[in-house]
C-alpha cells in the first residue's frame, strides 16, 4: 500500500520517468528547487540554491523589482532626488560643459547669474565618486523620514529652500574664487529639519536614541573639513541652519504637524533671509 507524499513533495522513483513540464515529450530527473515542477536542461535556471523553472525565476523577479520600488511608493521626491542627481552627474562626466555652466561662481553670481545658487545642490565632482555616493547615501537614509513626517510637497520646498540658502551662505562668506557644487547644503537642510523633529519627541525612548546618533554624525560631519581640505562649510552650516529654522517653524511637536499658513510663513522666511544674504553680498562684493 503506497502513502501519499507529504505537503513539501518527494523525490521521484529512480525507476519512475517523467517529462519536462514545458516539453512534455522531454524525459527528467530534474526538478525545480522552488515549485518541484519536473524541469528539463532546456528549461533549468541556475539558481543559488539548485536549479528554477522559467515561471518562477520570473515571479522572483517581479518581487525584486516590487522591493526596489519601495523607495519610490513610501518617498517618491527622495527617489526623484536621486535619479536626478546621478543623471546630472552622468551628464558632468559626459559634457564637462555642465559643471561650468551651473556650479557656484561668486563673480559670476554678482555678475546676475543667480541660477547659480540653486544649481549646485544637484551637481557633483565629477572627479570624485565618493562625493555623489555618500551624499546621495545620506538622502537615502535620512531624506525618507522627513518626506514621510511632512509630506512629499513640503519635503521639495524644504529641500530647495535649504539648498538655496546653504548657497546663499557660501556665496557670502566663502571665497570669491572657487567653484562651488554639492547636494550636501540641502541634504544638511534635511538633516536639520530632521533634528528639530527629533529633538521634540525626545521623550521616547526611540527618537531620543535616534537623535543622540543623529547628532554625533553631524559633529563628525562638520570635523571632516580639518582631515580634508577644500570642503565648504560655509555652504554646510547654511543648509544646516536653514534646516532647523524650517523645523522650529514648521513643527509644532505634537501628533499633529503645524498650520499651513504657519509652515508657509516659516518657508517664505527662510528663503527671504538668504536673498537677504544674496542681495548684501552682491551690492558690497569685491574678490
Amino acid at each position: 500500500m503506497s502513502e501519499p507524499p507529504d505537503s513539501l513533495g518527494t523525490l521521484p522513483d529512480e525507476s519512475e520517468e517523467t517529462f519536462c513540464y514545458g516539453h512534455p515529450k522531454t524525459p527528467t530527473r530534474l526538478r525545480c528547487s522552488r515549485c518541484n515542477r519536473p524541469i528539463c536542461g532546456r528549461c533549468a535556471i541556475p539558481a543559488s540554491v539548485g536549479q528554477q523553472c522559467p515561471e518562477c525565476v520570473a515571479e522572483g523577479y517581479r518581487t525584486t523589482r516590487k522591493a526596489r520600488s519601495t523607495l519610490r511608493a513610501m518617498a517618491p521626491a527622495v527617489f526623484a532626488l536621486i535619479v536626478i542627481n546621478v543623471a546630472t552627474y552622468v551628464a558632468q562626466k559626459a559634457f564637462p560643459i555642465v559643471t561650468q555652466r551651473f556650479s557656484s561662481q561668486p563673480v559670476r553670481i554678482a555678475d546676475g547669474q543667480w541660477w547659480r545658487l540653486v544649481t549646485p545642490m544637484f551637481l557633483h565632482s565629477p572627479f570624485l565618486i565618493w562625493h555623489i555616493v555618500f551624499n546621495m547615501l545620506a538622502l537615502f537614509i535620512y531624506g525618507p523620514y522627513v518626506e514621510r513626517a511632512y509630506g512629499t510637497r513640503r519635503f521639495i520646498a524644504q529641500y530647495l529652500a535649504a539648498g538655496f540658502v546653504a548657497g546663499a551662505v557660501s556665496y557670502t562668506f566663502g571665497p570669491c574664487n572657487v567653484y562651488g557644487l554639492g547636494a550636501s547644503g540641502a541634504i544638511f537642510g534635511i538633516i536639520g529639519v530632521l533634528l528639530v523633529y527629533l529633538y521634540k519627541r525626545r521623550r521616547s525612548a526611540v527618537e531620543g536614541q535616534f537623535l543622540r546618533g543623529l547628532l554625533v554624525l553631524v559633529g563628525i560631519n562638520f570635523l571632516i573639513p580639518f582631515v580634508f581640505p577644500g570642503i565648504d562649510v560655509y555652504a554646510h552650516l547654511g543648509g544646516l541652519g536653514a534646516g532647523l529654522l524650517l523645523g522650529a517653524g514648521m513643527d509644532n511637536g505634537g501628533t499633529e504637524p503645524a498650520s499651513a499658513p504657519r509652515q508657509w510663513a516659516t518657508l517664505a522666511a527662510v528663503i527671504a533671509l538668504g536673498l537677504l544674504l544674496v542681495t548684501f553680498r552682491t551690492a558690497t562684493f569685491s574678490c
